[in-house]
Formats: C-alpha cells, structure tokens, sequence
C-alpha cells in the first residue's frame, strides 16, 4: 500500500492506486466521519487503508475507524453515526451483508441522516469465499440504493459521491464493488481532502422515527417507497447511466466490470453496436433503459453472476418493445457461473448474433494449459511454521483420525487438504460450532471443532453458550495465532489492538468461555505438540463441552518481529540419520519439508525455525542447523 499517495492533499494530481484504496480515498474525500469494518476479503484493502489513513491525517482531517467483532456490529455503528448526521460507512465481503442484513433491512426504514454506505465486495468466481453471491438482490429486497462502478476512477468518483447520494433521498447506499475491480490498479485523479475539524454533535431525538414499533414501521415503509420513487428519478437523470449510440440493430446492455469487457470484445468483434452503461442498479433507469430498447431490434445483457438485468429488462421490454429478441444468461449464451473475462463476453456476444468469436480465446487458452504442465502445482497451503498445522497434526495424534472435524473460515480452513485431513464441515462464520450443536445430538463420533480466534469473538460466542446451556459434548480448539491473518492481519479484541493505531481492552478468548460456564478450559501453545496433544486427549475425555486456546502468533508476524528485532532465524536440517520413513512428509506437512526422490529436505530458505518437524520425527534425523554443524565439527 502507497499510504503517502492515499492521503496526499494536491487536488488534481494523478496518482495510481489499488482499486480498494482508490475507494478509501474517495470517502475521505466525500468527508467520511465513522468507519466500521469486519475484514474480509476481497474489501480487506478499503479497511487497512482507512485505518492507517485515520491515523495519518489525525490533526489535519479527523476521522473514526473502528474493526468490529462482526459485520452486523459494523453496519449497526456506522447506522448509529448517521442517525447522529454523521457521514459513515460499513464495509464488507459479499458474505459479510449477510450478517448485517437484519439491520439494514430495517435501517431502510429510518433512513440515513448523515450520508451512509454499505459497501459489499462481492466475489464472482469464489477466489477467497464459500460461495458466489449477487448482492444487487440486496438493494431490491430491502428498497435501498445500489450503486456499482465500473473502473477504478469512477470507483473513486462513486465512492465520494454516495454519501451526497443517500443524504440526497435519506436512503443508505449499498456500493457494489467485486474483486477484479477490487485488486486492479490504475490511475485516478485526486479531489480535495477535506479541513474541517470533527466536533461531536447533541443527538436529535425522534421516536417516530428511530423507533420502529410495528406503528412506525408501517408509516416508514410508505416513506420508504417515496424514497424510492425519488431515487428512480434520480437513476434516470444520472450521467453515470449512459446510453451510447452504435450503427446497427443490435445492444448491449451492461454494468459493472461486464461494461469494460464489453467494449473491449465490440472491438474484436468490429461491431458497431448501441451500448447502455447501468451504473444505478437498484432502482434500474427504467426511463432510459426504454428509450435504449426502443431503437434497436436485438439486445444483449452482459453481466456477472445472477441475470439480474436481463430479468429487469423482459418486464420493461413487454411494454416497450415486446418484439425485442432478448439474449443472455437464459439464451444460454452467457454463463450463470463465476467471473467473466474478455473471451467470455466475446464468445457469449458472438453466440447471441450467431457471428463467430474474431479471436481464437481457445487456442491461447490451450498453449496457456501446456505450459502450465511443466511448472510445478501450487496448491493453497498453511505457511511454513504456522501454529495450526501443529495444532492439526496433534488434534489428530489425540483423536486417532476417528473424530468428526467441523471448522469454519480461516486460513485453518485449508486443513481440509491432505495429509491434515482434519475438516470435514465448514458453512460459514461461526458455523463450526453451531453444526457441532446439532451434531453433538445424532453422531457417536467424537467432536473436535477448529475456529479461529477471530472469528471465536465474530460468531463462535452465542453457539457456545447454547453448548453450554444444552449440555452438548464436544472439543471447541480456538486455533489463536493473535490475529485476523487470512485477510491481511487486521486487530480484534483477542489482540487488544485498534484500528489507527491505538490500543483497546485485550479480551482472552480463555476469560470469555469461563464467563459463560465452561467448565473445561485450557491454554496451550501448539508447537509443544506432546503437551497439546496431552491436552487434547483430556479434552475428549471431559463429559461435556470443552475449550482448548491453542495460542501461538502468526508465523509471518512471529518472523518479521525477528527480522525487526535482528534476530537471526535458526533453520532445521535433516540428518544422515533419516531412516526414509517420511513420517515428516505423510503425516505432518510443510512447506519447508521437500521431497527429492525417497529423501526429505528442509529447504533453509522457508524454515521458520519452530522445530515442530523436530518433535515429529520418530528417529531424532531433524535438527537445528547449529547443533548438526556443532556434531559436524
């Protein structure tokens, strides 16, 4: 992250950033006053920019940034600073509005005072989530705005603009972004950064309007829908939904990413076809998209996931243009599955006019898949050191491989892999827990669920204390590696670390399962595996619930906090005493241990030096490379 170029204040210069960070740049633009997040990838980005910009600017441009325990704790903070008048923000992975949905469906109906923006990061083709998900549904159901660029620089433009937009209809503001617009780059132009000081405001009571007893509700979804008529209005005169007149009989109708690659394949293709760029996707341009049907004969919808459009746009067509040969996702000319590329669009346009696709996608795909055959698989794997595979490989050692393994979102998730094998359920945050309730029921087998610290505080606590209060019996191991580590190693209260840079109450995962009634708590670090694994074994034994805080940091924080410091990293060796039993390699697993033919090695390079292969081994043939070149001399 370029933080000097986020927040620099030279109105007009361009500068080239991260697609997140153009966003986060844009809401300290738009005069951003409360931030609230949980991390999740592909928004990890927005939230670390803000959160070290607050900390930055702190004195010349004061705003608020806090990582919450959950996303519905976000979106309710950042909901609480608008009713205040305060201009905020909730940001969240597409999976994250789930969580928060309770409260934005009825925040609908009280509104935004001070201009409020939920960000999703949606995920097509499920690069770092547990399913795809069109979140423009969500601005549908629950009659609020969603706004959605389609490059970087309009990201940075929207993303300023959304706080006037939804102080403008008094809606929150769903900003829909995905994760190639996310993690691109490119240039933007920088506005002002705002010099006004932050002064905290007296709160202006209504009940009518912030209480939503069955009475007000019902006159706030009348006002709803007026705010909704408004904010149709307002999709039909923005320039952001544009139509771009072609010479033919043919359209495309699009959004998002699916405008830029739509372009891009008119090119290829040398066809000269009208276009209609929906920035506005909830409510839709109806007005526009009318008038864009009315002058051609055959339409084409490119868009991402769900047919979203190409739904919306049947209705108005029966109208309009009942004629209109409509092609799409239901035509079968475009996939309903993951993310789209230039070739897609291409070959999907092609199909809808019966043309040929002008560029042989195919064959470069093919040499692309050749190639691919002589580099060596690079599979998702934990890192060299990482606490949880110890951890694994002892939950294993304890359980003999005949438990049943519910975990949940993490990078421990990748447990599931050979020869861990220590995932068999994983659903969504908090989820491992809450499945081991119901499973603790119906199955005879022993119980050993695997969450992260992170997500224990997120969504674990009310699943435990049903365990607690029901009786269930089964091993809850909090996987603590002292951060939020999957995106990016953001704080939460196990840390005692805020966001800006300040410190907050360290909470211990260990205190909060006591508090609740656990009777059977135990903290042990995992790289002492007979100690965890004795731990373990007693675990299982407990007649109900049990806790174990497998505590260790992160192995990437724990070598940079050596490098900082000018510790030097003491690798691990094999020795001539390695008897070929590859116990190191089949049972236990890391990237430090390579195979070359029948003989391990330790590549020196990756070694994090936790010496856990050095417990593993049955014959003592792993060593610290200083005690082997002590032997040696």
């Amino acid at each position: 992250m370029v933080l000097r170029d986020v927040v620099k204040d030279n109105p007009g210069e361009e500068v080239f950033l991260l697609g997140n960070e153009a966003i986060a740049r844009g809401f300290i633009e738009g005069r951003l006053r409360f931030g609230a997040a949980y991390p999740g990838t592909p928004s990890s980005e927005i939230t670390d920019t803000l959160a070290r910009a607050c900390a930055e600017l702190r004195g010349r441009y004061d705003f608020f940034f806090e990582y919450s325990v959950n996303e519905k704790v976000a979106f309710e903070a950042a909901a609480g600073a608008s009713m205040a008048g305060k201009r905020a923000v909730a940001i969240m992975k597409h999976v994250g509005v789930n969580v928060a949905a309770d409260a934005l469906f009825s925040f609908a109906y009280i509104g935004a005072k001070g201009g409020f923006v939920l960000v999703s990061a949606d995920d097509p083709s499920a690069h770092s989530s547990q399913n795809e998900q069109d979140n423009r549904w969500y601005g549908k159901s629950a009659y609020v705005p969603v706004i959605e660029p389609s490059t970087i620089q309009e990201a940075h433009e929207l993303s300023r603009e959304s706080f006037e937009i939804s102080e403008m209809l008094g809606l929150p503001v769903i900003f829909r972004t995905v994760t190639r617009l996310s993690h691109a780059s490119g240039i933007i132009k920088l506005g002002e950064i705002p010099d006004e000081p932050f002064t905290k405001v007296s709160f202006e009571k209504d009940p009518s309007e912030f209480v939503l007893i069955p009475a007000h509700a019902r006159t706030g979804k009348i006002k709803l829908l007026e705010k909704m008529e408004k904010a149709r209005e307002f999709a039909n005169k923005s320039d952001y939904n544009r139509i771009m007149e072609g010479d033919s009989d043919v359209g495309i109708l699009t959004g998002g990413l699916g405008y830029v690659y739509a372009l891009e394949a008119l090119k290829y293709l040398d066809l000269d076809a009208w276009v209609m760029k929906v920035t506005t996707m909830n409510p839709l341009p109806d007005e526009k998209i009318s008038d864009f049907i009315s002058q051609i004969d055959r339409l084409v919808v490119v868009e991402e996931l769900d047919p979203y459009l190409e739904l919306h746009v049947k209705a108005i067509a029966k109208d309009v243009n009942p004629d209109l040969e409509i092609h799409g996702k239901f035509t079968g000319d475009f996939p309903m599955e993951y993310e789209y590329t230039v070739d897609v669009v291409e070959k999907g346009i092609a199909s809808s006019l019966g043309m040929a696709p002008k560029v042989d996608f195919e064959e470069i795909r093919n040499r692309a898949n050749e190639a691919k055959k002589i580099l060596p698989p690079r599979p998702p794997i934990l890192c060299p050191g990482c606490p949880h595979t110890a951890s694994f490989y002892a939950i294993k050692q304890a359980t003999g491989d005949s438990a049943l393994y519910p975990s949940d979102i993490g990078c421990y998730t990748l447990g599931v892999n050979p020869p861990l094998s220590t995932v068999d359920i994983t659903l969504c945050m908090g989820g491992g827990v809450g499945t081991a309730n119901g499973l603790s029921y119906v199955v005879k087998d022993d119980i050993v669920v695997t969450v992260g610290d992170s997500t224990f505080f997120h969504a674990c606590i009310p699943s435990l204390i049903d365990a607690v209060y029901n009786n269930n019996k089964f091993v809850l191991v909090v996987l603590d590696n002292r951060t939020t580590a999957m995106t990016g190693h953001q704080p939460h209260p196990g840390t005692g670390e805020r966001a800006c840079g300040e410190i907050g109450k360290f909470i211990p995962i260990e205190d909060v399962a006591r508090s609740i009634g656990v009777d059977f708590v135990e903290v042990v670090n995992p790289y002492n595996l007979r100690k965890m694994t004795e731990v373990m074994e007693r675990a299982l034994a407990h007649d109900r619930v049990a806790v174990v805080v497998a505590r260790r940091a992160c192995a990437i924080l724990w070598n940079r906090e050596r490098k900082q410091k000018g510790i030097k990293i003491k690798p691990f060796t094999v020795t001539e005493d390695c008897t070929r039993c590859l116990r190191c390699v089949t049972s236990f697993t890391c990237p430090a241990l390579v195979l070359v033919g029948d003989q391990v090695t330790i590549d020196e390079t990756l070694c994090a030096g936790c010496g856990v292969c050095f417990q593993v081994c049955p014959y003592g043939a792993i060593v610290s490379k200083d005690v082997a070149e002590k032997e040696v001399s």
